[in-house]
């Protein structure tokens, strides 16, 4: 994507990266991109990344055992209680006994681990060889270091196809979404499904605070997503979405919050207390529901090919 309108311009309020990023908008898809772009995006999280660390939050656990719960055989209504509750516990309907899962951006493999606890066969590719590091060090198989292309190119995954995929805050990330789009219609089953989770770039609180909003992420967030533009790529690469619908982001309105208060520069660390997360959960949540929350949550499956 080239050229676009300026729609704001900010700082990393969560680390601290020198310099002002902006983030510049396709007028017609309405697709966000960072701006610089990185070199080597990598070299914009920092060691100590919280995503990738052998510490493990509450809101991990409780998202871990929610999908535990949520990937059993058998658990239609309560999954679907969950998904909506916990977007990480999104599943986008019943899970078949045995389904072949991949999680794509597995982190520290939370979500594998949850799946094979469910009787699964899931497996995760994740970037960051710390992450996976700290999976193995945890009893987690099946978490493999690297790019998904170079895991199906050596074989350290199978090839599929795969039942669920599932990408939960991973796509912002990636450079080139379409491109892993189109890989991924590749490997899932005829009948398969992807679960897709990103920050909305048009939710309340993020017209509300402007630069200061936490679900931007600057400048490790690559791409920046409305309901619109999601649509639009999921379509490109080969995906018709039978569902969407905005979500919770637990932790993103009182970072929004800190960062705002604190002149939208680095946030001061009082909206990480857990008191303080859970307090404004229900606010998070109720904006959801209204279709103005922090999160998008998609659920696609192939679309026939064009013959």
């Amino acid at each position: 994507m080239t050229g676009g309108r300026e729609i704001l311009t900010a700082r990393d309020h969560r680390r601290g990266t020198p310099g002002e990023f902006r983030v510049v908008e396709c007028p017609s898809c309405r697709l966000g991109r960072t701006d610089p772009w990185p070199d080597d995006p990598g070299a914009w999280y920092p060691d100590e990344y919280p995503q990738h660390g052998d510490r493990q939050s509450l809101t991990a656990r409780a998202s871990g055992a929610a999908l535990r719960r949520a990937a059993r055989p058998g658990t239609r209504r309560l999954g679907r209680l969950l998904g909506r509750a916990v977007p990480e516990a999104e599943t986008g309907g019943p899970v078949a006994p045995g389904s072949r899962i991949l999680d794509v951006g597995a982190g520290t493999g939370t979500a594998v681990a949850a799946f094979r606890a469910a009787g699964h066969d899931a497996w995760g590719v994740e970037p960051s060889l710390r992450a996976v590091v700290v999976a193995e060090s945890r009893g987690t198989d099946g978490v493999v270091a690297g790019s998904l292309d170079d895991a199906l190119d050596a074989g350290l995954i199978p090839p599929g196809p795969y039942d669920v995929i599932r990408m939960s805050q991973v796509l912002e990330h990636v450079s080139d979404p379409l491109a892993l789009l189109k890989r991924l219609r590749e490997i899932i089953a005829p009948q398969g499904r992807l679960i897709v989770g990103v920050p909305n770039l048009d939710s309340l609180a993020r017209r509300m605070t402007a630069g200061a909003w936490d679900g931007l992420e600057l400048p490790r967030h690559l791409m920046h997503y409305t309901r619109e533009s999601l649509l639009w790529v999921l379509s490109l690469g080969g995906f018709r979405v039978t569902q969407m619908r905005t979500a919770p982001l637990l932790g993103v309105l009182p970072g929004s919050i800190d960062a705002r208060t604190a002149g939208g520069d680095r946030q001061r660390g009082w909206s990480d207390a857990l008191p303080v997360r859970v307090a404004m959960y229900p606010v998070e949540w109720a904006l959801g529901a209204v279709g103005q929350g922090d999160g998008i949550v998609a659920v696609a499956e192939p679309a026939m090919p064009v013959t």
